[in-house]
């Protein structure tokens, strides 16, 4: 059975369509970073967490720590990477 390919999610804010992450602040696409991983106790706020890390960028690293028990990773758009100061035991 083939299934049809289906387009991407996209979300609609102020009348226009969006794909991906919105930045509520600019009612556009986020697009700081590649990248935002969060690791932690709980699933669902990790998850909610990396999603908040990605629209506000670098900045996303010092607001985590102030997020007990979760750590973030990111990959910005060049290449490099960075972590919260407690993300380096999650690194093999």
């Amino acid at each position: 059975m083939v299934r049809p390919r289906r387009e991407p999610e996209s979300r609609t804010l102020s009348g226009r369509r969006h794909r991906g992450i919105i930045d509520p602040r600019t009612d556009h696409a986020a697009v700081s970073i590649a990248s935002a991983t969060v690791v932690g106790p709980d699933l669902t706020i990790a998850d909610g967490y990396a999603t908040a890390v990605f629209v506000m960028g670098l900045e996303g690293l010092d607001w985590i720590e102030n997020r007990v028990g979760y750590e973030a990773y990111v990959i910005t758009h060049d290449g490099q990477t960075m972590w919260s100061p407690g993300f380096a035991r999650y690194r093999i």
